[in-house]
């Protein structure tokens, strides 16, 4: 429907509790509403009604059956078109991407004024889409019904013989499947393109975990993938940020490693947990794990879980919906009843869906949810016995995230740690370095974390001749590949025959080729990990706004050391005086007293430094618990200067 919803007009359309599961209106308040069109599943024949302060006008719409194909949805948005003409060109990049399809189609309405809202347009509009109706996104769980989906099987192959509840060729028993699922003979092929379906999601909202001490309950997500690539991906910039809420980090970390197999020493463990909280808290980090409560995963959770922080540090979990325990607990369809009471009514949010969720041992080849995490990806294919299905998808969303809170065309900087870890770890690691990104390897952990090590201290650098050009690579001597093949061997010697120790090798050898942005840590090493993450943060090279990105970060971070040695000590980084000034400005206010005599050291003039400007930014943005607001305090009582004047 195309309605001109001028300045003061407000469009109220009573919904049926049908169709939104409230009796109460649907009130459209603003310049530009979201609406999408119903199926001939769940058609709406109410009739909308314009209000304004001075009349009604009532236009009754009467919505046939059967005009839209089933499943399928439109969205249209409702411009103000004469408050849009007013805007300036700065204002207009913020509205809607599709604001100029949509004025195309207002044009070809009519010219609509905003000083009257003539009841011919209303009919004009009405009736070039008469034949449907309005679903409007009211609450979180309108949302995310109507954008992101899960897969599901829906052709039983029989695989397994078990008496009770048959095994499909996906990898689930006959009982997890869907109700209008159809059986298929047994020696039929099983693709997942033509096996699966998308369907509504089903399993979102919030975990109790019963039994569980734990702070919060982790919000959580199923969302669907086609060969590991979401089409959903970009929506959940808009989950972040308005649905969930979550804070602008000033760094990503994402950890991998072991998981069922994870065996790492205890003083290892402590030097990994302490040092990625320090790094966390110190920079207000969001965290990427693979969310289960065991290996690499549950050391992340354990250290958020008993710190006093854990409400601010954001904790993300991306894991694999058919390797989930007890997943069916998960299902929507088992959630905790909520009372319809005034305060649910008046925010919708509080109707989010809550389950139950019992933390018990799993069975083989399952892995229980991390309690401690914030948040939860659960990713689907349709199966329930692929390993990896949720790799390509959390590289995605480490995308997602980094391009979210890009500052002067540089995006959010992210640092991988590996810890033990196997196959997959390796995978993520190149992934990572590929992107641009920094990566830090534990040392000592075990594993494939060892075999990386080994290779990056090993290799050496030669010139080959590739496609007729000259090119430096990395390689290993002969004695150093036949040592790296028996650490292979020692831990990964199933996995020989599907060519693991070729692969492996050519992986950790373009690992090693990444001399910049690679960082091995040990612990006895003399610095702490945290001082190492930011240290592989400030070694990779890059423009100005690359450089004051690192430099604020390292404030942040409050190591001064590591800008003097991997910032200032470069030839090719030159810092102007508005730069130098701009960076003592920041360090004064997070109270870097260390930077601030590092900054007068490279040149920052403290005379042009004391302007109005920057003067009446430090009054404002002083703590109460630093000695100059103290000061100021004082002289607010000999002066008898009201409290309100001070900040």
């Amino acid at each position: 429907h195309l309605l001109d919803l001028s300045s003061g007009i407000n469009a109220e359309w009573p919904l049926r509790p049908g169709n939104t599961k409230t009796a109460s209106p649907v009130v459209w308040r603003s310049n530009k509403v979201n609406v999408v069109m119903a199926t001939d599943d769940n058609p709406d024949t109410s009739a909308p009604t314009m209000t304004n302060e001075n009349g009604t006008i009532n236009t009754e719409v009467p919505l046939s059956k059967g005009h839209q194909k089933k499943g399928e949805s439109k969205d249209v948005v409702i411009e103000n078109e004469s408050a849009v003409n007013g805007m300036d060109e700065e204002a207009k990049k913020n509205l809607d991407p599709n604001y100029l399809k949509n004025r195309e189609l207002f044009r070809k309405i009519g010219e609509i004024k905003s000083e009257k809202l003539l009841s011919e347009h209303v009919e004009l509009g009405l009736n070039k889409l008469r034949s449907s109706s309005i679903v409007v996104e009211k609450t979180f769980e309108d949302w995310v019904k109507r954008n992101v989906n899960v897969r599901e099987c829906i052709k039983f192959v029989k695989k397994k013989d078990n008496k009770d509840n048959p095994i499909c060729k996906c990898g689930n028993k006959r009982n997890d499947h869907i109700p209008r699922t159809v059986e298929q003979p047994p020696d039929s092929k099983w693709e997942q393109k033509s096996c699966t379906t998308l369907i509504e999601n089903n399993a979102f909202g919030k975990i109790n975990f019963s039994g569980v001490d734990t702070n919060t309950q982790p919000q959580y997500m199923r969302v669907a993938v086609d060969n590991g690539h979401s089409n959903t991906i970009k929506k959940m910039e808009r989950l972040f940020t308005e649905f969930w809420k979550l804070n602008e980090p000033d760094l990503l970390i994402s950890v991998t490693g072991g998981a069922k197999s994870f065996n790492v020493s205890h003083d290892i463990c402590v030097s990994f947990q302490q040092g990625l909280l320090s790094a966390a808290k110190s920079t207000n980090a969001w965290l990427i794990t693979g969310g289960q409560n065991c290996g690499v995963m549950k050391l992340v959770g354990d250290v958020i879980g008993r710190s006093i922080f854990t409400s601010k540090i954001c904790t993300i979990g991306v894991g694999n919906w058919g390797k989930t325990w007890r997943r069916e607990m998960l299902l929507n369809r088992n959630r905790i009843p909520i009372d319809t009471d005034e305060e649910s009514v008046l925010h919708p949010q509080a109707r989010e869906p809550i389950v139950n969720y019992t933390l018990d041992a799993p069975a083989k080849g399952y892995a229980a949810l991390d309690p401690n995490h914030t948040h939860h990806f659960l990713v689907d294919d349709g199966t329930a016995e692929k390993e990896g299905i949720e790799i390509e998808f959390r590289g995605e969303l480490e995308n997602l995230i980094c391009n979210m809170f890009t500052k002067d065309g540089v995006s959010l900087p992210m640092v991988c740690i590996m810890i033990e870890g196997g196959m997959q770890s390796i995978d993520q690691a190149v992934s990572t370095l590929r992107k641009g990104n920094t990566l830090v390897v534990l040392k000592g952990s075990g594993r494939a974390s060892d075999i990386l090590c080994y290779g990056f201290e090993h290799s050496i650098e030669i010139e080959k001749v590739v496609d007729g050009e000259t090119k430096k690579i990395r390689t290993l001597s002969d004695q150093c590949r036949k040592e790296m093949i028996k650490l292979i061997d020692k831990d990964f010697s199933k996995y020989r025959a599907q060519g693991i120790v070729d692969k492996m090798i050519n992986a950790v050898l373009e690992i090693s080729s990444f001399r910049e942005t690679v960082t091995v840590f040990s612990i006895y090493n003399p610095e702490p990990l945290d001082f190492y993450i930011l240290s592989s943060l400030m070694q990779s090279s890059g423009n100005s706004a690359t450089r004051m990105r690192q430099m604020r970060l390292a404030i942040t971070w409050g190591h001064a050391r590591v800008a003097k040695e991997f910032i200032f000590s470069r030839k090719e980084y030159k810092f102007s005086s508005g730069e130098l000034n701009s960076l003592l400005l920041f360090s004064i206010i997070k109270q870097r007293t260390a930077f601030v005599k590092l900054l007068i050291d490279y040149g920052a003039d403290v005379r042009a430094f004391v302007t109005q400007t920057h003067l009446t930014r430090l009054y404002n943005e002083l703590r109460s618990s630093t000695g100059g607001y103290r000061l100021l305090q004082e002289k607010r009582k000999k002066k008898k200067v009201p409290t309100a004047t001070l900040r």
